[in-house]
């Protein structure tokens, strides 16, 4: 029921519009381009209601349950906040000039009506609907939050001349009461879980945004559309915005989807995962954990179980190749009726141009396909943005309800740093409570980190058998220990000695082998693949570079290229010559390579375990691998001696990583030669991970470690703290080790001209033109692809500065918002013929810090540098 109004505690009665008078938006006339005045608040609200009906029909039951039958209408009330004089005189004033002809709007204040400010109509429905369902304290709260964000707090009552008085006041509340006779409401779906709220607030804003978008968003005043013309486009609306219930094919066997009959810890890991719950496969490199995890989630799909995947990767360091191997699982389980989601992994083509509304068209935040992929049924992204739906950041509950009962699978979750992992757990509880099904896949996992993940007390003993299944369900915490493969033994050895491992690189390549060389930075990366590239090709080798500071489409070329030549599909040509591929993390890390040999600067165990697991990967090359080859690793590091002497001697690694955990894992290798795999990697984990008494420089460094943990730690809980106000995208940070990054647009020509901009991206020919006014939304797309095709993404402090020209992208990418505290992350310069960075007026950029000036360059060869 309906609460009562309260009190009128006003002397002056502030006159209301009339309702039909009362705009939600206004709109631009296609063919005038005439500002026109656009539908009414009351009319939003029920296009709101049957957009929400309909998102309703396209969910799992299971998903269905947690937003309650009273969802459609916690969506429709969503703006009767716009029932304000302040917002009002603010539309009018945009739409007239003026508001001379309304009295009703005269003492009004457009300027409160602003986002952050206490007349804002988030905060105005928040107030209206608290005041309306006085046990609904929760609902009020996400409510308010539809844009994202919470409104700023004021104990102002809803009947204060601030939010029109008395009459303003009952003109929202015949609304509410209105929209409660369209849509069914109960007193029993009152809100006390947060979580299910979070779940309920994202569903209001997407309904929202589709309600705003374009089948609807060009609706003038005085419309001839009648409700059940209104309820037809709402479908057409929300099944061209992708939510469409799933097509999945029944009865597929393993072998149908994948071409080979399971292995045992595979098929042991779809067995166990039958109900939604936290699953953890620990097993090692190579053994096909992907497939696995996959495979459980097409169980899980096909039983009706999971209303999509979301697979969550490390880093944007992780390879485009688990697109591909993703999107071939997708080919053979989804149906005719659903062949719309094999587009989904590489963009938002599942969304028509502007079905979401103006916060997801193009050159708007959620336009980026890794924040829109989150609301696809299947998508492929970096484990940030699942991670954000846990945080208090702006639409964090858009995220939670886009993972809502779809199987989350977390991938290589031993490189996440112990504020990553903060964020992490609380994730992983998060999700249990949203009908997901969560899958953690890992070769090395502590036994600290799986009680963490897990929610298990700390003095529970846990088996140590290897490989593990270990799940967490409302039925019961089990282990299922799980028969492994065959062993191999890796020759370990440690050189402290560069010039040594550069010219073993070379003889070993040069007797037909396929070296890999893993360095800690791209800078590193980059001056081993010079010195070399040039003595390969003298020699007749073939030398590759894999980092992430390419261009989006050359780092696509290099990798198809290369993870070809050392993967599955390279077996016909890996006798052709011998070869060097030298790269980063990225080679660590979801990527399914094979090494005949390998050469790695020192990191800590969990990944050099990793990889070492690209060692000798496919047995089936084993026949046709070079007589001289050994299943070997060469470890560059500085010796234990210099260690105890000093933390510096790990040089830039010990930025990267922590010095003491390198010292632990060297303190580890130098006791053994031969490494067993899979049978050495727990004890080599707990080895190095384990507690223990130290002292002098270890000392020193393990209390660095310790106080910089629980420092992140500490930084992790204010980004989960609801306390505080919510943050903009651009101010949170997942992974604290990362730096912030911007995108960097890379052009050989810019010229400003009467119609647009003319441009020449690197290093192609053709002139391409950014219209000053795009002729429609499809162009304006096409364009926004090729440029994020040509950028190169680099740290924010390495970058060039903001152009004065950055302006003109504004229609094709996100320049961030100032209104939201949203940072620009976007650049644009020119790559002169020497391969250095100018500005669009082609002055000379550098960046200028310490002593010296530094260069900023591009090159096909090695990607984005910096020289002094």
């Amino acid at each position: 029921m309906l609460g009562k109004c309260l009190k009128n505690t006003q002397e002056r009665q502030i006159e209301a519009l009339s309702p039909e008078k009362c705009l939600a938006k206004l709109v631009v006339d296609e063919k005038t381009g005439d500002t026109k005045p656009g539908i009414s608040v009351a009319e939003h609200c029920i296009i709101t209601g049957f957009v929400a009906e309909e998102l309703c029909k396209s969910l799992i039951d299971n998903v269905k349950q947690i937003l309650t039958k009273s969802a459609p209408f916690f969506a429709s009330i969503h703006d009767v906040g716009k029932l304000s004089p302040d917002f009002q005189r603010m539309i009018y004033t945009s739409w007239l000039g003026s508001v001379k002809d309304f009295p009703q709007l005269q003492n009004a204040n457009e300027n409160r009506a602003k986002r952050k400010d206490v007349s804002f109509h988030g905060k105005v429905s928040q107030v209206s609907i608290e005041s309306s369902f006085p046990e609904q304290k929760m609902l009020a709260t996400i409510e308010g939050m539809h844009h994202g964000f919470k409104p700023n707090f004021s104990p102002i009552a809803e009947n204060r001349d601030i939010y029109g008085g008395e009459n303003w006041t009952a003109l929202r509340h015949k609304l509410i009461e209105n929209l409660e006779r369209s849509f069914p409401y109960s007193d029993s779906n009152n809100l006390s879980e947060w979580n299910q709220a979070c779940v309920i607030g994202g569903f209001i804003t997407v309904a929202d945004w589709i309600a705003s978008g374009g089948y609807f968003g060009n609706i003038q005043q005085n419309h001839s559309y009648s409700k059940d013309d209104l309820k037809k486009i709402a479908h057409k609306a929300v099944h061209n915005a992708g939510f469409i219930p799933l097509s999945i094919k029944q009865g597929l066997q393993f072998k149908d989807i994948f071409g080979f009959t399971p292995r045992k810890i595979q098929s042991d890991l779809f067995e166990s995962v039958s109900f939604p719950g936290v699953y953890v496969l620990e097993a090692p490199m190579g053994l096909g954990k992907t497939e696995a995890a996959l495979y459980a989630a097409y169980k899980m799909l096909e039983k009706g179980l999971a209303s999509g995947i979301y697979f969550g990767l490390p880093t944007q360091l992780t390879s485009n190749k688990i697109y591909e191997r993703v999107e071939s699982f997708l080919s053979k389980i989804v149906g005719e009726e659903s062949s719309y989601c094999l587009k989904l992994l590489h963009s938002s083509a599942w969304l028509e141009e502007d079905s979401l509304g103006e916060d997801a068209k193009v050159g708007k935040s959620w336009f980026d396909s890794k924040k829109r992929g989150i609301l696809a049924p299947f998508a492929v992204g970096t484990i940030d943005q699942a991670l954000m739906a846990a945080m208090n950041v702006k639409h964090s509950m858009v995220r939670a309800f886009g993972l809502a009962g779809k199987v989350v699978i977390l991938d290589e979750v031993h490189s996440y740093d112990s504020y990553t992992g903060t964020i992490m757990n609380a994730l992983v509880d998060e999700l249990k409570h949203i009908g997901c099904t969560v899958i953690i896949l890992s070769a090395t996992l502590t036994s600290s980190q799986k009680k963490k993940i897990l929610d298990l007390p700390f003095e529970q003993v846990l088996n140590d058998s290897y490989p593990l299944i270990s799940s967490q369900t409302d039925k019961a915490f089990s282990e299922i220990s799980s028969l492994g493969e065959s062993n191999r033994n890796v020759s370990i050895k440690i050189s402290k000695d560069d010039k040594m491992a550069f010219d073993i690189a070379l003889e070993k390549a040069e007797n037909g082998e396929q070296v890999l060389w893993i360095e800690n930075t791209v800078a590193d990366a980059q001056n081993v693949y010079k010195k070399l590239a040039a003595k390969s090709a003298e020699m007749g080798l073939e030398c590759g570079l894999i980092h992430s500071r390419f261009i989006k489409k050359q780092r696509s070329e290099i990798e198809n290229k290369w993870v070809t030549l050392y993967g599955k599909n390279g077996y016909s040509k890996r006798n052709a010559c011998g070869r060097i591929l030298v790269g980063t993390q990225v080679l660590e890390q979801s990527i399914d390579i094979d090494a005949d040999y390998l050469i790695t600067r020192i990191c800590p165990m969990d990944m050099l375990l990793q990889r070492i697991g690209r060692l000798w990967r496919h047995r089936e090359n084993d026949k046709i691998r070079p007589s001289t080859a050994k299943c070997e690793t060469l470890v560059l590091s500085p010796v234990v001696e210099d260690v105890i002497k000093s933390d510096k001697v790990f040089g830039v690694t010990g930025v990267v990583y922590s010095p003491y955990v390198l010292s632990r894992t060297l303190d580890v290798l130098k006791h053994i030669d031969v490494v067993n795999l899979p049978n050495d990697i727990r004890g080599l984990l707990e080895s190095v991970y384990q507690e223990r008494q130290e002292d002098g420089i270890l000392a020193k460094m393990k209390t660095d470690l310790l106080g910089k943990q629980s420092h992140l730690q500490g930084l992790a809980r204010v980004g989960l703290s609801s306390a505080i106000s919510t943050l903009p995208e651009s101010a949170v940070q997942t992974r604290y080790s990362d730096v912030d990054t911007v995108s960097v647009l890379l052009l050989e020509s810019f010229e400003v001209g009467e119609y647009g901009v003319e441009i020449n991206f690197w290093n192609e020919s053709e002139t391409v033109v950014l219209p000053k006014y795009p002729s429609s939304e499809r162009q304006k797309r096409e364009l926004s692809k090729k440029i994020v095709e040509h950028c190169v993404v680099i740290a924010e402090q390495d970058a060039p500065p903001i152009d004065r020209h950055i302006d003109v992208f504004g229609a094709y990418v996100y320049l961030g918002d100032q209104e939201d505290d949203e940072k620009c992350m976007f650049r644009a310069v020119i790559v002169d013929k020497d391969s250095s960075f100018r500005d669009l007026n082609r002055n000379r950029l550098e960046i200028f810090g310490d002593e010296n000036a530094k260069k900023m360059l591009y090159t096909k060869s090695v990607g984005y540098k910096i020289e002094k």
